[in-house]
């Protein structure tokens, strides 16, 4: 007997079950499901970090604060020189520390603006005339022009990648701007804006010059008001400083990964040249020519080698096509070369398509340009500080200060004292493109491996041979002959195992372990230190807790970024340490893990919603054009089912022609009753076929059953006139077209200058690449000659992110880990019967995660083999007719219980409490840790607001018949059309009205309407009555104060309430009474604002007398019970199943909303059923959504009178 732990792991739900195997068959011991959050924001545009809304907040409040700073620092000097009214140090602190603006009133009439005085015309006199200091009306002016200087100068980019010319909406503004001042003859920036004033257009983006050059505008103006003013040094420095000063980047350093093979070392920055030579050798070794002179494909020679470096440093072309390499090799005749199977005839074959993109070296590029090919050895001779360093640390040292230096000036300074370059060259110097990015490797790591790939060795032997020094004693080390014998095992080793991999009962590793294990008595231990090209990063087996008892440890490693992934692996530790605790399982149980497919990246994500939106798409179309083209030739109406439209696709796909026969189908052949065409596995499922769309064919049914049978197409008599059949389909054409369209992608995603370009190319890489797959895949399936080991369901093995590391994870402590492919659950759950009940629940109840799960525990070994009988005695079934076959399920009445889980299954769902909680953040001073006096890191207590406070929008308020309502102004193009009967200025709405009759909706509110067309005035935003906000957050008082008092605050709606306390006790008659007080986030992040561990949030009474009962909050799980507690005692598990809800939301009414814990809906699908939710409970029947008054509850609640465990255990706390 052997235990067996079945997992589903999804990206917000663990469905799990254990089983004992027994010679018999199977039992199920225990089983559940646990439901957490996901570790991203799902929002309308598609997903985003749960925490991006928090930071980009913060980023925001951090700008205005720098803004601030900088207007108080020049304020100071301002005020110091009598260049602007006088403003106490007091009034500029309380603005810095407490945002409290001076309103001095000379201060304010000084900033504001009219006909006669702004700041334009104040930058416009400073730049053209010689003011007279003396004079305090001249001497505030050069003030305003240069506080509106600082108002206005912008942000200097530190990016080191973007000193080429690029295309894009900043550099296109500024080049827009330099042309039209040329054109009007404008030297200075504020003379071009004040001409643009005068002429009553909007400057800053209603003519697109929302963007100017920090240097090339801003401090050109500066300088020349500074000249013509002729202000002195030590007063044009202090006004430069605090006009210009920008903080320097904070270090990211500690945001870099560590090395897969050296974990203490950071990885390498691309930009590195060694990284570039490692790079390119990798390349290069790996490519295999055929020339006309020989009989295979073979490795480059060094004299092919020597012809092709050329082609990595040029400075046109940082990334080529693979067809330059081939095309040099060729002697540059075309058409002579080509991919190995290209169908062409060609003298020169690669093992590279021609259009796979090749990188080039650029940073070594332009080091060759500036120093000359010899460039590391000239580079060496000329630095100054190269005394006493070597090769390798002269260039680290040049490197890093080009990576590392923000300012040009200063660098270029330095390359010229350091380097003995003159200004053009140090020019040239500064001007060198470092890209950003970092490898997977440290400099550490490829300075090893680099010395093997320079004579030839191929990356995975010069990786495998690179850390041996390590590894082998010293005495054979340092014996010349004997380190090149092993180096010479080793690769052999490596060859043979490539070639002959099915003799070794190993990985390739264990392979190389074991062969020095025998020829040179190196043990396994010293072994694994061996640089494995295929590492990911592995978790320390588990060690004895202070009980002595193993589980699992912390899932955190720099490897996994993903917080989607590291959220599921957090709660998959959470579960198993749990069944651990409880001793259902132990380090021997055997574990059977499935993983989601949608556990990939943002991107691959967006392209799988693409390609299933758009087969959704088809689907529907299909079925029209089928229910038309069926009458126009059948002349039937007919509704056409899924089967239907599956042929009906492979229909369009074959050319309406069977590819086995080449008979012409028509519709009527394979829709309706009794079809002559029907679908067929093109490799038989009895032989490790899938039943994908892509192993499907629309076949003759004859022919299926008497000839094709469990043949793959390849062991048909007729398999060259199929193939023939296939060319002439196009598929061939449509996959190179493919290709090349994802070759394109990949090049504009290395090119792309910002992340939205980029993340469009690699959606768009995704996509293709999966209409790649799919043709290739049903290619592939009509030319293979045998079933490939790996091809089956039984052999697949989940290579996602958590795929990876989940797997590792858990062999820390388990011996028996195994994956299992979502396919082949599938074809598990369709075999024992489980599919209709799967498809059910599917998305709308968690149990579904539990079916899985079982159905996970229960595939061993033994059942891939009755699995794949299963498969051949249908296809008998279906070819012969002969008696339909048994299926062997788990045990005799599996289909029955996996079924009735439903009734019994409490789902555990976990909601984090975060908002009390403050992180801990190490102590640092101008970047620079603090210490104790034992040398021990200081750490400062956070005071995050780890909720949202409010919506985002602020809200105005005017008052109508004595009545205060709120309004928000809103852009015309995003006006829905219930919003035009709430526009508040009645003209206004008159007009739009009359637009929308006249043009429609859609087309009137796309562009500005006309509201006075003599005057030119134009309707393009407007104000609306916000009727959903009644009782809006006051979050501050404006700056400027208006007269009416309901016009002096910010308003903001409530965006979630964290808590309700509930008040109990009995009035004068001995019935119960209860009352309520409402908590909203904002509130309770100031109480918890500098605090932790306190658990005094609301009172313990309320003025009424009452006592505390319960404080709710969202995510906590409730029991109902219908007149007592004693009820839930007394109930049976699936009496508690139907009582089980969790707290979804609180109102400001006292109504609250629940949901069923077995509930998996969307929101819209739920609202259909139960509206708002249903105002009673009926503990046997229980409803998807309930929204209940506090006199209605009658609950027990988690935390108070039970706890509620991840495996789903409830237990009564009195």
């Amino acid at each position: 007997m052997s235990k067996i732990l079945g997992l589903d792991l999804g990206t917000n739900s663990i469905g799990w079950a254990i089983t004992e195997q027994r010679e018999d068959g199977y039992t199920l011991l225990d089983r559940g499901v646990d439901i957490f959050q996901e570790g991203v924001n799902r929002t309308k545009t598609g997903e985003e970090p749960m925490v991006s809304v928090r930071t980009d907040a913060r980023a925001t409040r951090r700008h205005y604060f720098r803004r601030r700073l900088r207007k108080i620092e020049l304020l100071k000097v301002l005020v110091a020189n009598d260049f602007c009214p006088k403003i106490s140090e007091e009034a500029l602190y309380e603005w810095r520390r407490y945002k409290r603006y001076p309103m001095d009133e000379a201060f304010m009439a000084w900033l504001r603006t009219n006909e006669s005085c702004n700041p334009y015309l104040d930058r416009y006199k400073a730049l053209t005339q010689v003011l007279d200091l003396n004079i305090v009306a001249h001497r505030y002016s050069l003030g305003r022009a240069l506080y509106h200087l600082a108002q206005r100068r912008g942000f200097l980019s530190n990016r080191k990648d973007s000193l080429s010319d690029e295309d894009g909406k900043v550099v296109g503004s500024i080049k827009r701007l330099d042309e039209d001042m040329r054109a009007a003859n404008c030297t200075y920036l504020g003379e071009f804006y004040y001409r643009l004033y005068l002429s009553g257009m909007k400057i800053r983006t209603g003519d697109g010059y929302g963007y100017a050059g920090r240097v090339a505008h801003y401090e050109k103006e500066f300088n020349a008001i500074c000249d013509k003013q002729q202000l002195s040094d030590d007063l044009r420095e202090a006004f430069h400083r605090a006009i210009f000063f920008q903080r320097t980047l904070k270090s990211q350093k500690g945001l870099v990964g560590t090395c897969t093979f050296e974990k203490g070392k950071a990885r390498c920055p691309i930009s590195h040249p060694r990284f570039e030579e490692y790079r390119m050798l990798s390349f290069i070794n790996n490519i295999k020519i055929k020339t006309p002179s020989d009989g295979s494909l073979r490795a480059l020679n060094a004299d092919e080698i020597s012809m092709i470096l050329p082609l990595f440093f040029r400075k046109s072309k940082e990334h080529f096509d693979f067809e330059d390499i081939a095309k040099k090799l060729a002697g540059g005749k075309k058409h002579t070369y080509g991919y190995i199977d290209c169908k062409e005839d060609v003298t020169y074959r690669f093992n590279y398509k021609m259009s796979q993109t090749v990188s080039g070296s650029p940073v070594t590029t332009a080091l060759r340009t500036l120093f000359g090919e010899d460039w590391l050895n000239t580079m060496c001779s000329l630095y100054v500080k190269g005394v006493g360093k070597s090769e390798e640390q002269i260039l680290n040292d040049v490197w890093h200060a080009r990576f590392s230096f923000n300012d040009d000036d200063r660098l270029a300074c330095w390359a010229r004292e350091n380097l003995q370059l003159n200004d053009e060259q140090a020019e040239e110097f500064v001007n060198i493109p470092m890209k950003q990015g970092y490898a997977a490797l440290s400099l550490n790591a490829i300075n090893k491996i680099l010395p093997y790939l320079r004579t030839g060795y191929r990356y995975d032997e010069a990786v495998y041979i690179a850390n041996l020094e390590r590894v082998v004693p010293a005495s054979l080390w340092s014996d010349t002959q004997k380190r090149e014998d092993i180096i010479d095992d080793v690769c052999s080793t490596i060859v043979d195992y490539s070639e002959n991999h099915k003799m070794y009962n190993c990985t390739k590793k264990q392979a190389i372990d074991n062969m020095l294990l025998d020829n040179y008595g190196i043990s396994l231990e010293k072994s694994a230190r061996l640089y494995e090209p295929s590492r990911v990063e592995t978790y320390a087996k588990a060690q004895p807790n202070a009980n002595g008892k193993i589980r699992l440890g912390s899932p955190r490693t720099s490897s996994v970024r993903n917080p989607m992934a590291m959220r599921a692996l957090f709660r998959l530790r959470a579960l198993v340490n749990k069944l651990l605790d409880d001793g259902k399982i132990d380090p021997k149980t055997k574990i059977n893990i499935e993983f989601a497919r949608g556990l990939n990246d943002a991107n691959v994500r967006a392209a799988i919603e693409r390609y299933q939106r758009e087969n959704a798409a088809r689907h529907s179309k299909d079925a029209e054009e089928i229910k038309r083209i069926y009458k126009e030739e059948c002349g039937k109406d007919i509704t056409p089912s899924s089967d239907d439209i599956l042929k009906y696709q492979l229909w369009k796909e074959q050319n309406f022609q069977c590819l086995y026969t080449g008979e012409n189908i028509g519709i009527c052949d394979f829709v309706g009753a009794n079809p002559r065409f029907d679908i067929e596995h093109t490799v038989p499922r009895s032989r490790g076929g899938d039943n994908s769309q892509q192993n499907k064919t629309l076949c003759e049914c004859d022919f299926n059953r008497r000839v094709k049978r469990e043949k793959l197409p390849a062991d048909l008599a007729n398999h060259a006139e199929i193939i023939a059949r296939i060319e002439t389909l196009g598929w061939a054409k449509e996959i190179e077209k493919l290709e090349t369209q994802i070759e394109i992608c990949n090049r504009r995603a290395k090119s792309a200058t910002t992340k939205e370009a980029k993340d469009r190319a690699i959606q768009d890489r995704h996509y293709l690449r999966m209409k790649l797959d799919y043709l290739r895949g049903k290619f592939k399936r009509f030319t293979m000659t045998e079933v490939p080991e790996g091809f089956s369901n039984r052999q697949g093995v989940d290579i996602g992110i958590i795929g990876r590391y989940a797997k590792l994870y858990l062999e820390t402590v388990f011996h028996r880990v195994f994956t299992v492919k979502g396919a082949t659950t599938a074809a598990f759950r369709k075999m024992w019967g489980l599919q209709e009940e799967y498809a059910k629940k599917e998305r709308v109840n968690h149990v579904h995660h539990c079916i899985d799960a079982v159905t996970i525990a229960c595939i061993g070994s033994g059942a891939y083999a009755k699995w794949a009988q299963y498969q051949r005695d249908e296809e008998r079934y279906y070819w012969d007719k002969n008696k339909k076959p048994d299926i062997e399920k788990p045990w005799a009445t599996f289909t029955e219980d996996v079924k009735s889980l439903v009734d019994t299954l409490l789902v555990s769902h976990h909601t984090a409490n975060k908002l009390p909680k403050h992180s801990r953040k190490i102590l640092r001073v101008r970047g620079k840790v603090q210490r104790n006096a034992n040398g021990e890191a200081l750490y400062a207590q956070g005071d995050t607001a780890r909720a949202s406070l409010h919506q985002q929008t602020f809200y105005g308020a005017i008052k109508r018949d004595d009545e205060v309502k709120f309004v928000v102004r809103k852009a015309l193009d995003s006006l829905q059309p219930t919003d035009v009967g709430k526009i508040i200025d009645n003209a206004v709405r008159e007009c739009v009205e009359v637009a929308i009759e006249r043009e429609g909706f859609k087309e009137a509110i796309s562009k500005p309407i006309c509201f006075n067309e003599a005057k030119g005035v134009y309707i393009k935003k407007v104000r609306i009555y916000a009727s959903g906000v009644t009782n809006p957050i006051h979050l501050k008082e404006h700056r400027d104060k208006s007269r009416f008092e309901h016009k002096r605050k910010y308003y903001v709606a409530n965006d979630s309430n964290y808590c309700m306390a509930i008040y109990e006790g009995r009035d004068v008659n001995g019935r119960i009474k209860r009352s309520f007080a409402i908590v909203n986030n904002l509130d309770a992040v100031k109480f918890y604002n500098g605090k932790t561990n306190r658990n005094d949030l609301v009172p313990l009474s309320n003025d009424d007398e009452l006592t505390l009962k319960y404080n709710l909050r969202i995510g906590m799980m409730v029991l109902f019970y219908k007149d007592s507690p004693e009820e839930l005692y007394e109930c049976s598990r699936s009496g508690l199943t139907k009582r089980l809800y969790k707290i979804t939301g609180m109102a400001a009414d006292g109504r609250i909303i629940f949901t069923y814990h077995q509930e998996a809906r969307e929101e819209k699908s739920i609202s259909a059923e139960c509206g708002k939710g249903i105002s009673k409970v009926d503990v046997d029947n229980p409803a998807a959504r309930l929204r209940l008054t506090i006199g209605n509850l009658k609950m027990y609640v988690e935390g108070y009178d039970f706890d509620l465990s991840v495996t789903g255990e409830i237990r009564f706390k009195h």
